[in-house]
């Protein structure tokens, strides 16, 4: 379908005189008329009514044939959540009937980008109901949770959309899993139209497995060895005939949490975020969804229940859910945390990924309990951090047309090779998106590469001038966290210990050598070997004729045989073996490597730039090992049981 805007709008009617004032109309403040959006519900931030005056009035807002709904407009401050329909829109607003003002807005759904899934996880006999207090004892139907899911996530997608926007990323989101239904989002209306699906999971596991005590995740019983709600909930989706054979990202609530007045503990519930094969999952329980809004016109009035939180009946999470509003808060906004981890987002120092839900009503009324006017720049904690904006602007979920074509992501992530005491050079074949900085484990600064004219690949890294950016004192412990465009993450926990691991000395060797970090997690417990090369440099007269690979399913060792008879032997003789020869005067630049728990395979890289075929298998993540530039190979190290289970190189500087 091709969108286009209305060739003849609706006119805008003059502003009237209010007050024999200039200031008092309406005024969008963060979003242009004509602008392009990519989610069903925007928000509007804006003011009305005299600028200097004291108030609270109501600005409707009606657009298309959706429900017209009322939001506080207090002290001319005012937020509105407005519903939009594919294609353009005409979003209307009134304030006290004597200033209106029309905004032209252009829906363009990216359905290319794979979507955020809503589901609720219940046990394989569950009642299919949640907690709620005795005034809400008849909406707590699976029926009402599905409202009530589906809502937060249209939410979640807003407030997305808005903080990309505010840091000048465009109004980037993820999009929701949606289908032709009846639709929920207005209480004044029973349409059927395209809306977020929430997709039912029965689990295998029973109530009584569930609810266990040691599954719980705020109980002082908790046993971690046994398995997790996030385990289970991540086998179910495996097994499930919608998303075992697809990657995906789900949103998973939890509906059979149940708050244990005799333990004092929310049972069958995990905060958990993050991801498990090619599926990510983002879980928290129910025992707070009673305080969520089913529709739109329910946000203003849930975010300004003071009603108390009666624990006869209903968990106080944390004992920061001691009001309805507060619970709100902490349980839509601490979710969307959890499905943060699943987008790759980690902890940061404020916002949403800390503990920054504690304001999420802020993004989205402008009062509460208490506090009145919030314009945008009081949103406090309701934001996601500049880290957080920069990971997600790589996500496929987060694309925008104007990116250009989706091409293959490159396999690799980023490296830290280290050049000498005070030099680390980061690799980075994918194009680098941010560097952290992270002081006492606690982030200090970043820098970024969002904006960047070409991919930057490398980065020559140096201590001293890591140190004075992020002033790290000299008994500080300084970690750096690289990122990459694939979405790959590279850390050094300890800037300095990484250094003084990595410089060694060899026998035979003269001068500073550097060690590489080993590929290969040592999954199988191998013997280490070691072995120096005496070539090139040191002796001119032994040369290199040629590599025999031993490999099969995975990669066993390497035998290198020298032009004086001798041969060097790397990891084991196992498997097969495949001999790759050398040309006159040719030697071993590099490897290309793919690994996880142990090697799987391997292909050579010589001086001259050729490659050899590949040997071994294609598991695991590939890496890259070769001597910087500047700099030789001059012997290599491995760990070897069944097959090798790492490997990695020793390097020096070339000789003028």
């Amino acid at each position: 379908m091709k969108y286009q805007q209305p060739s003849h709008p609706p006119p805008i009617p003059k502003r009237p005189n209010l007050a024999a004032t200039d200031d008092a109309g309406i005024e969008i403040t963060n979003v242009k008329d004509g602008e392009i959006v990519h989610q069903r519900f925007l928000l509007v931030n804006g003011r009305a009514g005299l600028r200097n005056a004291q108030f609270q009035a109501p600005i409707t807002v009606a657009c298309n044939d959706f429900p017209t709904t009322s939001w506080p407009c207090v002290n001319s401050h005012f937020k509105a959540l407005v519903h939009l329909l594919p294609g353009p829109n005409t979003i209307t607003l009134i304030f006290q009937q004597t200033a209106v003002i029309h905004l032209r807005i252009q829906y363009m759904p990216l359905l290319q980008n794979p979507p955020l899934f809503l589901c609720i996880f219940m046990a394989q006999d569950s009642p299919g109901t949640f907690d709620v207090p005795p005034e809400k004892r008849h909406e707590n139907t699976l029926a009402v949770a599905v409202e009530k899911l589906r809502m937060a996530g249209y939410m979640w997608q807003a407030f997305c959309a808005e903080q990309m926007y505010r840091n000048g990323m465009g109004r980037r989101t993820f999009r929701l899993d949606e289908s032709w239904l009846p639709d929920t989002v207005s209480t004044h209306e029973q349409a059927t139209r395209q809306t977020a699906q929430v997709h039912i999971i029965r689990s295998k596991h029973t109530l009584k497995e569930i609810r266990d005590i040691r599954r719980a995740q705020q109980s002082p019983n908790r046993d971690d060895s046994v398995p997790s709600l996030f385990s289970y909930f991540l086998d179910d989706l495996s097994n499930h005939p919608r998303f075992g054979k697809q990657p995906c990202v789900v949103a998973g609530l939890i509906l059979d949490a149940h708050w244990d007045t005799s333990k004092q503990t929310v049972l069958a519930h995990a905060a958990l975020g993050g991801g498990g094969g090619n599926r990510s999952l983002g879980i928290f329980g129910s025992h707070l969804t009673h305080a969520w809004p089913r529709n739109i016109e329910e946000i203003v009035p849930c975010m300004m229940d003071t009603t108390p939180t009666d624990t006869r009946y209903v968990a106080n999470d944390a004992n920061e859910s001691g009001q309805w509003w507060r619970a709100l808060n902490i349980g839509m906004g601490a979710m969307l945390h959890e499905v943060g981890h699943a987008y790759t987002l980690s902890h940061t120092a404020s916002g949403i990924m800390s503990r920054g839900y504690n304001n999420w009503n802020r993004t989205f009324a402008a009062k509460e309990p208490g506090r009145a006017p919030i314009p945008p720049e009081d949103e406090a904690g309701s934001h996601w951090h500049r880290v957080d904006i920069v990971r997600l602007r790589f996500l496929p979920a987060f694309r925008l047309p104007s990116d250009g074509p989706v091409g293959k992501p490159h396999p690799m992530g980023p490296s830290f090779i280290p050049l000498d005491q005070e030099q680390i050079e980061l690799s980075a074949p994918a194009g680098l998106s941010m560097v952290e900085l992270i002081v006492n484990g606690r982030y200090r600064t970043h820098f970024e590469y969002v904006d960047a004219d070409g991919p930057v690949q490398q980065l020559l890294l140096s201590l001293q001038q890591l140190k004075q950016q992020c002033n790290c004192k000299p008994n500080e412990c300084l970690r750096l966290e690289a990122t990459t465009k694939n979405q790959q993450t590279e850390v050094i926990d300890d800037v300095d210990r990484f250094l003084r691991e990595h410089t060694v000395q060899l026998p035979g060797i003269q001068g500073v050598v550097v060690k590489s970090d080993g590929l290969g997690h040592r999954g199988l417990g191998g013997t280490e070997s070691m072995a120096v090369f005496h070539h090139g440099y040191s002796h001119p007269q032994k040369q290199l004729i040629c590599v025999r690979v031993h490999h099969g399913t995975f990669l066993d060792g390497l035998v290198f045989r020298w032009s004086d008879g001798s041969e060097t032997l790397i990891g084991k003789r196992g498997g097969g073996s495949t001999e790759f020869y050398m040309q006159s005067g040719e030697f071993v630049s590099g490897f290309v490597v793919r690994s996880g728990a142990w090697v799987d395979g391997l292909q050579i890289k010589t001086t001259t730039g050729r490659s050899s075929p590949w040997f071994g298998g294609q598991g695991g993540g590939m890496h890259v090992l070769e001597a910087p530039q500047g700099y030789v190979i001059v012997g290599m190290y491995a760990s070897a049981a069944a097959w090798m289970d790492q490997l990695g190189i020793f390097y020096q500087k070339c000789s003028a």
